[in-house]
């Protein structure tokens, strides 16, 4: 039983759904002692970063039911504690638990909160009409006069100045709704 939920939360765990519970509890103080449930999400695809979101809508659901853990001497052999595959149990479980309470007050049709987060991506260089960056040397911008001309030597090590695309992610908008039924 364990090995199957631990391979369901796997699969789980690196879906753009998992990265929004995790952008939802970075950016959201009010998650605490909610479980989170994702309606719809975009993730912007182009970025290294998993939590760049371009928004984020769910609900937030209070905790009724609580995971039950199980003890640590399960994943102890010979004295040595397995504290990463201990740990991924205690995720594995949390996320059952989080999707049966979830499941349960969706029936009830219990009370829950609306939260629709969005974030912006941007290129903090996109107006920026100087091939080289202010901090590159008087000889190095000098380049720039005529950038068809590619004989200098001191090209080699001009390119490490060239001002680059520089993407930078901030959160635009929280909402957050008061109780609802």
């Amino acid at each position: 039983m364990d090995q199957i939920l631990l391979n369901k939360y796997l699969s789980y765990a690196n879906t753009d759904e998992a990265f929004a519970v995790l952008f939802v509890k970075k950016n959201l103080k009010q998650t605490k002692s909610y479980w989170v449930d994702i309606v719809n999400c975009d993730r912007y695809e182009m970025s290294s970063n998993n939590l760049h979101f371009r928004f984020v809508v769910g609900y937030l659901y209070k905790r009724k039911l609580q995971p039950k853990y199980p003890p640590k001497s399960e994943y102890t052999k010979n004295g040595i504690f397995d504290e990463r595959r201990y740990l991924l149990m205690v995720r594995a479980i949390t996320w059952e638990v989080a999707h049966k309470d979830i499941q349960q007050q969706k029936q009830n049709r219990s009370s829950s909160r609306k939260f629709h987060i969005t974030g912006v991506s941007y290129d903090k260089n996109r107006g920026n009409t100087h091939f080289f960056r202010s901090d590159a040397p008087p000889k190095i911008k000098a380049l720039a006069n005529n950038l068809n001309i590619r004989t200098d030597p001191l090209w080699d090590i001009a390119l490490k100045y060239a001002n680059k695309p520089e993407f930078v992610y901030k959160i635009k908008k929280v909402f957050l709704a008061n109780e609802s039924a």
